[in-house]
């Protein structure tokens, strides 16, 4: 078996809070103790091995998917998304829902999502005040939600789509702590957190959502153009459409990024703490020894890419 490679020798604890709250100047600390390829440990989590070196990257994203397993790796996710979002998926289930979501987003469909783009946008700018300074972060907000509201679900009434908006708004909100998205934080500060409010607002969007399912699915769909209408009509090589529940995880996946508000910097930390989760892979012990035995040289890429020891697969 070959040893992993050095790395921070601080308590496991320790370097998940560093690489939650100061997650660049962690690793980069790490870098010029240890070199370009190291290893960190988190409490109850498997090794991780860091490489920063454009060569080891490549190799890593280019390497076989069957052993490196992305979606295996965004498990944080899952209280958000769902267990049939993309972004979890792994293997043939994760070609399958590509296939069916990637005709919504081929050229000419975008085209037509540029045009209602600029129409709601300048809608929006026509009413902003002249002659004083106002906040422009909502604005922004106000133009990305009518966006994802007509192209997404098809809706042009914002009053049918607020109290989803508002659930989902505070479900983002509460997602982003990282208090409520670590379960095995909960038996020791459970009840100093949100979690239970969290499950809550995620069974609130669920019953709006299926509800939403169930109207356009009874309605019809002829003649429509939205995201929500082309995800129901498609259907895979076996003539298999979506499931609702499939649905309701892919709808949340496209819809979370339109909900986020400004957020304080913790947060924005604890989001580039989950982008670098994405990159993590489980590698086959003879993966991780080849390229733990090269010798990558001297790199300026801020680049990241971890790899955990273990190549136990989800069981779920």
């Amino acid at each position: 078996m070959t040893a992993l490679p050095v790395g921070s020798q601080l308590p496991a604890i320790v370097q998940l809070l560093q690489w939650i709250y100061r997650p660049i100047p962690f690793m980069e600390e790490c870098a010029r103790r240890y070199g370009d390829c190291f290893t960190l440990r988190f409490p109850m989590t498997p090794p991780l091995v860091l490489f920063r070196h454009p060569e080891a990257v490549k190799e890593i994203f280019t390497g076989d998917p069957d052993q490196l397993l992305a979606g295996e790796t965004r498990r944080l996710l899952r209280p958000l998304v769902g267990n049939h979002s993309v972004l979890l998926l792994d293997g043939a289930p994760h070609t399958r829902h590509r296939r069916l979501m990637m005709p919504a987003f081929h050229g000419e469909r975008m085209h037509a999502y540029g045009e209602t783009m600029r129409e709601i946008t300048d809608q929006v700018i026509e009413s902003w005040p002249r002659g004083r300074p106002f906040p422009l972060q909502p604005e922004m907000h106000v133009i990305t939600l009518r966006i994802m509201l007509r192209t997404v679900f098809g809706i042009d009434d914002v009053a049918e789509f607020m109290r989803l908006r508002d659930c989902l708004t505070e479900l983002l909100s509460l997602s982003s702590n990282p208090l409520t998205l670590l379960p095995w934080l909960q038996g020791v500060i459970g009840p100093f957190t949100k979690r239970r409010r969290l499950l809550q607002l995620i069974q609130e969007v669920d019953v709006l959502l299926f509800a939403q399912i169930a109207r356009r699915r009874g309605a019809g769909t002829t003649g429509r153009t939205d995201v929500f209408s082309m995800l129901i009509d498609a259907r895979d090589e076996d003539g298999e459409a979506l499931s609702d529940i499939e649905l309701r995880d892919e709808l949340i996946t496209l819809l979370a990024p339109a909900m986020r508000r400004r957020q304080p910097l913790w947060r924005g930390r604890f989001t580039a703490f989950c982008s670098t989760l994405r990159c993590m892979t489980r590698f086959k012990r003879n993966c991780i020894g080849s390229l733990v035995q090269a010798r990558w040289g001297q790199c300026t890429s801020a680049n990241w890419t971890t790899l955990t020891r273990s190549s136990k697969r989800r069981s779920d």
